[in-house]
């Protein structure tokens, strides 16, 4: 057995279907926070559609927002927010730390207001890993770079118009300091030309079928904004991860009640390569995503392909109704085709030079009810369809559903709808949720999701297996003093009993959580979780524990968070996932499986002139095993020690 930290974007296996959803719909909103800290919103500039991202206001909020500053034209201050129909103090101040005022300038160009923000990250493991250690006889390779992770951001707010970012990142084993380099312009004119981004970019159009860039929830016991999106158009990528962007120029206007966006983008890709059937040229065998670059092997995957991607949206707006209406298509082109795979459950994935997505999409207010939908297809006949709703029948309940149908041969990079899969095919399913408000203390969210698989899946050898997810989660709290949640999971999917036994045998997950977080003053905040699991299958049952207690404190310029977490899981499938804070500006979410405990501690200091010193110390002790890791990753010892130094300078 064994306890290990995987981050939770790279699962992909059955375990990953167990938790990944659940976790991330519950923890995905602190990836919110931090980007809303990061960029607050300009009050003057901000769309509807930005103010819902934000997850925090309902669609009368944001209406009544919008018509009121049309009839002032502008805010000279956020407090003037209060006078806005559905608008009080306690909602200001919930919503203060994400927005901001700024005058509007008169020349997009003129740097008055201007505000810079440099991150300097640094992070190791005190251990030795094999790839580090000497090379033996048995094996010779080996990390070609140092032990040490190296990240510098830089973002500038020059004024409302004129934003811009760079970030240059090493992974740990990596050689070149400048191995993964990124970087943006924002231009916001503010007339008829919208934005204009150079760089790195996403896209998020209709409901995620062609184009989803930005934050998706996923599943939730929200179900309403796991079942809603928002035609966002472009957003400027700032994250460190090395793939699911765009790499060039990025245009956006409008034109009475019609809003144009064009994008083109020339970017590098890493791929292993094969030759074809003659022997005569390079063929791509699979795409390599995990941005790493530490060994001979993994260098000679890196750049081996060429992308070039085109493409454009055009929405209509009927303001009167609120009705928009989307029409988006994209081209991709790559260097070199795609191989057709020789795995039976891959027999119908896209191969070739080039991908065509063209979508139409909508969202549209009726009475109390939110209807959203995007058809999608490729020329070869392969389509995607999204079809939802939401319904808020009180201030107490509200509804909400979601139709999926994704064909086994449909395939658009960039696509991220909700289903069980990580990529948007071969699914079928219903989504049904609700909310109950009981008063300003109780409520109850619930879900219930059926889904099937038309074609052959991973572990999976017939045709049209199926399942369901239902998950309930009651909710207390007291305003300031206690929050407290009791979760229900309960997963159920087909698989095969063996390798060597393609019979469908059904498998079910069930999932508990409780947790428990005290405010106990402004300076005290203690947070206790308490999370089980129970996977249920012909040959065995595992079982799964996860203990957590945090305590966050804060005193005067220090602030220290402590973790002690307790793991005692029975296999891998039985692994769970936690939430666990970083230095500022980070998280992840790791996943536990074995006999352990997972200490962890984060300091911060905040000195003078805007800047903040922080540093987190992670240790793993197991109780089960003397090795950890595997691979080049393998420690021949039963701890792993990581630690994170970070200095942040805002002027």
């Amino acid at each position: 057995m064994k306890l290990l930290f995987i981050f939770l974007f790279f699962l992909t296996d059955y375990g990953a279907w167990s938790q990944q959803a659940d976790v991330y719909s519950e923890e995905e909103k602190q990836s919110n926070v931090n980007y809303f800290l990061q960029h607050p919103l300009q009050i003057n500039q901000v769309t509807s559609d930005e103010l819902l991202t934000l997850g925090v206001l309902t669609p009368s909020q944001i209406i009544n927002f919008i018509s009121h500053r049309t009839l002032i034209h502008s805010f000279e201050s956020i407090y003037e927010l209060q006078t806005i129909q559905g608008w009080d103090l306690v909602l200001l101040k919930k919503i203060k730390p994400f927005i901001r005022c700024d005058q509007l300038n008169r020349k997009w160009h003129a740097f008055i207001g201007d505000k810079h923000q440099l991150l300097i990250r640094n992070e190791t493991t005190l251990e030795e890993k094999k790839g580090f250690s000497p090379k033996d006889t048995r094996s010779k390779t080996r990390y070609l770079g140092n032990s040490l992770g190296h990240l510098l951001r830089y973002r500038g707010q020059l004024n409302t118009y004129l934003r811009l970012g760079a970030l240059i990142q090493k992974d740990v084993g990596e050689v070149n300091y400048l191995d993964f380099k990124s970087f943006f312009i924002e231009i916001k004119p503010n007339q008829w030309l919208d934005k204009i981004i150079i760089g790195d970019f996403m896209n998020q159009w209709g409901q995620g079928l062609v184009q989803s860039g930005g934050f998706s929830l996923g599943k939730s016991f929200e179900s309403i904004k796991a079942t809603q999106k928002f035609h966002l158009g472009a957003i400027p990528y700032t994250s460190s991860g090395e793939t699911s962007f765009y790499r060039g120029v990025n245009v956006q206007f409008h034109l009475l009640a019609f809003t144009f966006q064009t994008y083109s983008s020339f970017r590098s890709l890493d791929a292993s390569l094969s030759s074809d059937s003659t022997n005569n040229s390079k063929q791509i065998n699979a795409w390599i995503e995990d941005g790493y670059h530490r060994t001979s092997t993994e260098m000679s995957h890196q750049s081996n392909v060429k992308e070039i991607a085109w493409g454009g949206s055009m929405q209509w707006v009927h303001k009167p109704s609120s009705l928009a209406i989307q029409f988006n298509l994209s081209k991709t082109l790559f260097s070199l085709k795609k191989a057709a795979s020789p795995l039976a459950y891959k027999a119908n994935s896209w191969f070739g030079h080039q991908i065509h997505n063209y979508s139409i999409s909508f969202q549209a207010p009726i009475y109390t009810i939110q209807f959203t939908g995007e058809l999608a297809w490729m020329p070869e006949n392969h389509f995607a369809l999204i079809q939802g709703g939401a319904l808020a029948a009180s201030k107490k309940i509200d509804f909400s559903y979601l139709l999926r149908y994704y064909a086994p041969s449909y395939y658009s990079p960039k696509a991220q709808g909700l289903g069980e899969s990580a990529e948007t095919t071969n699914e079928i399913g219903i989504f049904i949720g609700n909310q109950i408000t009981f008063d300003k203390r109780n409520k109850v969210a619930s879900y219930l999701d059926f889904f099937k698989f038309p074609g052959l899946k991973y572990e999976v050898s017939q045709l049209n297996s199926w399942g369901w997810e239902l998950l309930s989660r009651y909710q207390w709290e007291k305003r300031g003093k206690y929050t407290f949640f009791g979760q229900l999971k309960w997963t159920s999917k087909q698989l095969d009993v063996s390798r060597d036994n393609p019979t469908l045998n059904r498998n079910h997950l069930i999932q508990t959580s409780l947790d428990l977080h005290q405010f106990r003053s402004r300076k005290l905040d203690l947070h206790t979780r308490v999370m089980t699991c129970l996977l249920i299958n012909f040959k065995r049952n595992d079982t799964g524990l996860l203990i957590l207690q945090d305590v966050k404190y804060q005193w005067r310029t220090w602030g220290v968070q402590l973790r002690i977490g307790f793991i005692s899981s029975s296999s891998y499938d039985s692994r769970l996932y936690a939430y666990e804070v970083g230095v500022p500006l980070s998280f992840s979410i790791p996943a536990y499986y074995g006999h352990g405990f997972r200490n962890c501690v984060v300091l911060k200091y905040t000195g003078q002139k805007n800047s903040i010193l922080s540093m987190k110390i992670g240790r793993t002790n197991y109780l089960d095993r003397d090795e950890i890791g595997s691979s080049l990753d393998l420690i021949s010892k039963s701890h792993k020690t990581d630690v994170t130094l970070q200095y942040q300078l805002t002027i």
